[in-house]
């Protein structure tokens, strides 16, 4: 289970606490900055490097590509330790359909499909949304566990990130997700660094698993943009 944890942290605190050095002090919230001014859909080819955590100091290439197969989706992949497929909803805002992590071999489905960035995420009041979740084995399709999950965009404040690639200027989303499951829980503070126009820089994370009420085990990740390229990000045609 420690290991599934790593996995599903490393990935969502890309898609946290400020666990990683260098995040000033918000300033005001944001005005006029829109969902897809902070994550544009469209193709990233991007690399990132480990912070902080088990793997910290590798290079990890972020991924964004239109689902080829499927009309409107889109496939985020983060390395060799998970990948999400995910749409854009005119009224939920950006909505993920399923998570795959690689190295447990497990894929997770939402059952409906859960919001994590609505389109009034710079509106200042907290956002809510919970949806039920299936596990299954990537290769034999079986059933592993099931639960529910809980995640809540907390705030969105202008921020300046030190990165690998030097100091950016974006803006930083802080959200909690919690997973339920039986006989444990897995309490996650999660952040996102997002400069305008060209999507993530940085994820952090910070989680606690809870298992059958008493034990707990704690882990800190983190991960930021290790260069510029200024083609990492482009229209598809």
């Amino acid at each position: 289970m420690q290991r599934l944890v790593s996995i599903v942290l490393v990935f969502i605190a890309y898609v946290s606490t400020a666990a990683l050095a260098g995040i000033d002090v918000p300033l005001s919230p944001p005005k006029g900055v829109k969902l897809n001014d902070l994550i544009p859909l469209a193709s990233w080819d991007k690399q990132f490097k480990i912070t902080d955590g088990k793997d910290r100091g590798r290079i990890v290439p972020l991924t964004l590509h239109r689902d080829k197969a499927k009309e409107g989706q889109w496939n985020l992949v983060f390395g060799d330790y998970a990948g999400i497929r995910m749409h854009n909803d005119s009224r939920h805002g950006l909505v993920m359909d399923r998570l795959d992590l690689l190295k447990s071999r497990s894929y997770i489905v939402y059952e409906p499909s859960l919001p994590i960035l609505t389109p009034d995420i710079t509106s200042g009041g907290t956002v809510r949304r919970e949806s039920s979740f299936k596990m299954f084995d990537i290769e034999t399709e079986k059933l592993k566990r099931t639960g529910r999950v809980m995640h809540v965009v907390k705030q969105v404040s202008p921020s300046r990130f030190d990165t690998p690639a030097g100091p950016i200027d974006g803006y930083f989303i802080e959200i909690d997700h919690r997973m339920d499951m039986q006989f444990a829980q897995l309490d996650m503070t999660l952040g996102l660094g997002c400069r305008l126009d060209d999507g993530p820089v940085f994820g952090s994370g910070h989680y606690t698993l809870t298992k059958l009420g008493i034990f707990t085990a704690t882990k800190t990740a983190a991960a930021a943009l290790a260069k510029v390229n200024n083609t990492s990000l482009h229209q598809d045609p």
